[in-house]
């Protein structure tokens, strides 16, 4: 008996821990991501400074600033594109488990909701609300009288 409950705990616990799973996957793809942009990042400003040091007309130091901003926004864009895809794809997985485990829910009423069930379909309907007389002011009535 005791290794049935343990089994049925483990068993309503393993959306939970599918769950944590591919949030801590989606955590570490977001990581390498973020990591591998900002080694980039580095890299990319030091030969950008390593450039502009060798640079000896202005045209060229613009035209070397413009094509580094260039790739700086293509490079950005693309990473946002590929968190976006991680997120996503994390989210669809999330919601899957959270759908099955409704439908799953809801195949295996528990047993309160039976009796929740009895008690609608038994319990006798409330009376209607009885509309009252309005109450008169007693000291308009002193008053008249």
């Amino acid at each position: 008996m005791y290794q049935d409950l343990i089994k049925d705990v483990k068993e309503s616990m393993q959306p939970v821990v599918d769950m944590a799973e591919i949030n801590k996957k989606a955590t570490e793809r977001l990581f390498a991501l973020q990591s591998e942009y900002v080694a980039d990042f580095i890299n990319s400003g030091l030969a950008q400074m390593k450039a502009l040091t060798e640079v000896k007309e202005p045209n060229q130091l613009v035209d070397l600033q413009v094509q580094y901003f260039k790739s700086l926004e293509a490079k950005t864009t693309d990473l946002a594109e590929k968190e976006i895809a991680a997120m996503t794809e994390a989210k669809e997985q999330l919601t899957d488990i959270v759908e099955k485990s409704w439908s799953d829910l809801s195949d295996k009423q528990p047993p309160f909701m039976d009796i929740q069930k009895f008690m609608e379909t038994a319990a006798p309907e409330a009376p209607a609300a009885t509309k009252k007389a309005p109450v008169k002011s007693t000291r308009k009535a002193a008053a008249a009288a």
